[in-house]
C-alpha cells in the first residue's frame, strides 16, 4: 500500500504542478482583480473588530474561494431557471460553466500559496450539490437511464458515510471541533488524481445526458459539438465513462476505509502540535 500511496502522490502532484502551469494565465488576473475588494473587506473588519478578525478573513477571503463561491451563484440562478421552466438547453450551459470553475480554482489556490480549510469544504460542497441536480435533471427529463442513475447515485452516500467514520474515529475530543474539522480537510479532503478522475468521469456522464437531451436545441451552444457523433457513439461514450466512474468509485471507497489507529494517532499528535504552537 505504501509503495501504491507514493505512486499516488507522485501522480498527483506532477498533475497539480501541470494545471497549475495551465491555469496561470487564465487565473491569475482573478487574483488581481479580487486584490482590492479583499484588502478592503479585511481592513474594514479589522479596524471595527480587531487584528484577528482581519486575519482571518485575509486568510479565506482570497481569489480561489471567490470562484469557487461562485459555482454557488450560477448553481441558484440554474435553480431559477429550472422553476421558471427555461428549456433544459439553457439550463445546461449554466450548470456546465459552473462546475468548469472546478478545474480553476484549485490551481489558483496553490499557485497563490492560499490553499485554506474553508475553500476545501466550499470545493467538496459545490462540485456535490452540482452533481446532485445534474442527476435530478437527468432523472427528470429522462436523459439517462435509471438504472444507471441508481447505481452511480448509490456510490456517492457511501463515500459521504465512510469519510463521517473516519473523522468520527479521527477526533480529537482535546482540540476543538472547528481545529478539527481544519485538520480533517487539509489531512484527509485534499483530492487526489484518482479521486478527480473520478468526479471528471460521472460530471462526463452526467453532463453527457444533458448535452444529448439538448442537442436538438438550435440555441444550445455545444449542440455542433454533441451531433458530430452519432447516436451510437454518443451512447457508448457515456456508458463508459459511467463504467469507469462505478470502477474508480469502489477504488476510492477501499481506500477510504483503509485507515488505522496508528494513522488517527497521528492526526490529533499534528493538530495538538498545532495547538500548542498557536
Amino acid at each position: 500500500m505504501e509503495g501504491n500511496g507514493g505512486i499516488t502522490s507522485h501522480i498527483t502532484s506532477g498533475d497539480k504542478s501541470v494545471r497549475g502551469k495551465i491555469c496561470y494565465p487564465f487565473t491569475q488576473p482573478i487574483w488581481w482583480l479580487t486584490l482590492p475588494i479583499r484588502w478592503g473587506v479585511s481592513s474594514f473588519f479589522g479596524m471595527l473588530f480587531g487584528a484577528e478578525v482581519q486575519k482571518a478573513l485575509w486568510r479565506n477571503l482570497t481569489a480561489a474561494n471567490f470562484l469557487t463561491s461562485a459555482r454557488f451563484g450560477l448553481l441558484v440562478y440554474a435553480l431559477s431557471l429550472f422553476f421558471s421552466d427555461t428549456p433544459l438547453a439553457r439550463q445546461t450551459e449554466i450548470l456546465f460553466f459552473a462546475i468548469v470553475t472546478d478545474f480553476f480554482d484549485g490551481p489558483l489556490a496553490r499557485n497563490n500559496d492560499e490553499v485554506t480549510e474553508l475553500g476545501t469544504y466550499l470545493d467538496h460542497t459545490g462540485d456535490w450539490t452540482i452533481a446532485v441536480w445534474v442527476f435530478f435533471l437527468n432523472f427528470w427529463y429522462g436523459a439517462l437511464p435509471l438504472l444507471m442513475l441508481i447505481l452511480a447515485f448509490a456510490i456517492l452516500p457511501l463515500l459521504l458515510s465512510v469519510y463521517m467514520m473516519k473523522f468520527k474515529k479521527f477526533f480529537d475530543p482535546e482540540s476543538s471541533v472547528l481545529a478539527n474539522l481544519k485538520g480533517f480537510a487539509a489531512e484527509e479532503l485534499q483530492t487526489d488524481v484518482w479521486g478527480r478522475l473520478q468526479f471528471v468521469l460521472l460530471a462526463i456522464a452526467l453532463f453527457g445526458g444533458l448535452f444529448v437531451a439538448s442537442a436538438d436545441d438550435p440555441a444550445f451552444l455545444f449542440s455542433s459539438w454533441v451531433t458530430a457523433f452519432s447516436a451510437a457513439t454518443r451512447t457508448r461514450l457515456i456508458e463508459l465513462t459511467f463504467l469507469l466512474f462505478v470502477f474508480l468509485g469502489g477504488y476510492s471507497t477501499r481506500d477510504a476505509l483503509n485507515y488505522s489507529e496508528a494513522q488517527a494517532k497521528k492526526f490529533r499528535e499534528k493538530l495538538r502540535q498545532l495547538k500548542n504552537s498557536s
